[in-house]
């Protein structure tokens, strides 16, 4: 999102033929901001550790800044006749606490976000779907070639499951970091890229499964060295939290294409103000997780 109203953009020419000129134009882009919105991260899962949901405003598209965290709202999320209330703690970060063994549910369970905030509410409704086993991580050698630097590069094993529509979001760390630049966002459908391919019940398909292997600044492939300790989560995540995250992915990569560039927007959620249906920004999704880990040899 954007707030200043203006950004002044210069305009520079360079060498040309017979010397060294210049010019520079300014030029005023209205941007459009007016009010910040809600911005709802309810990224969580069944695991009995705390949970968190932060709470934010948006801000300039252009603005580095970080988010101001929202403080004064209620977070509730509802299962059946259970209620989990999220109390602040700091920066706007909401936080459940289970009991020794607790969590929110399994595999099936649905349920509600509830948030009251400035004289209004706003609900999310989701469930916890099911996730496969990582079989193995498996590394692969590669020769010397022009798109692979000769060492080894991992793989994630996991068969998808029988019937269309499951969608999972991969996470992966090397040596207790994780990879988070934008091509190592790794969301799969069934076993691919989306719903058209067609494919159902199968093995991740290897560029998917390979993500698992960290990339350097020019996107290539960096090739594990032994002592290295890989470790893989593979979360649920509903339809909705994987057209969220493929659009997400569009725009940070944006700049990727050139003359094909998309016009800057934002990721439907799937949180909306509860009397006037109106969409936020942002996404309630519980997911299940299996994990699985290797150290390089």
């Amino acid at each position: 999102m954007i707030r200043n109203k203006y950004i002044v953009l210069a305009l520079f020419t360079g060498f040309i033929a017979l010397g060294l000129t210049s010019c520079e134009d300014v030029i005023e882009v209205e941007t459009g901001f007016e009010t910040p919105q809600l911005v709802v991260d309810a990224w969580i899962d069944n695991r009995s550790q705390d949970q968190t949901i932060t709470l934010s405003l948006s801000q300039d598209y252009f603005d580095s800044s970080l988010p101001s965290g929202i403080e004064n709202a209620s977070v509730v999320v509802r299962k059946d006749d259970f209620s989990y209330e999220f109390n602040h703690t700091e920066d706007g970060k909401y936080v459940w606490s289970p009991n020794d063994g607790e969590s929110l549910g399994t595999v099936g369970d649905e349920f509600e976000l509830e948030i009251r905030y400035n004289e209004s509410t706003y609900v999310s409704n989701t469930k916890i779907n099911r996730v496969p086993v990582i079989d193995s991580i498996a590394l692969i050698f590669e020769e010397a070639s022009p798109i692979f630097e000769e060492g080894l590069y991992g793989e994630a094993y996991a068969i998808d499951f029988v019937g269309e529509g499951d969608s999972y979001w991969m996470k992966t760390w090397v040596n207790d970091t994780l990879l988070n630049k934008p091509f190592e966002l790794n969301i799969i459908w069934d076993a691919t890229f989306d719903p058209g391919s067609g494919l159902d019940g199968v093995t991740f398909i290897p560029p998917k499964r390979r993500t698992i292997t960290p990339i350097d600044d020019d996107n290539s492939l960096i090739p594990f060295v032994s002592g290295d300790h890989i470790y893989v989560e593979l979360h649920s995540i509903s339809n909705d939290a994987f057209q969220f995250l493929a659009i997400t992915f569009e725009q940070i990569t944006n700049s990727e294409n050139g003359i094909f560039t998309l016009p800057l927007a934002n990721a439907p959620g799937n949180v909306v103000n509860r009397d006037s249906g109106e969409s936020v920004l942002g996404v309630f999704n519980v997911a299940a997780i299996t994990t699985n880990e290797r150290t390089v040899e």
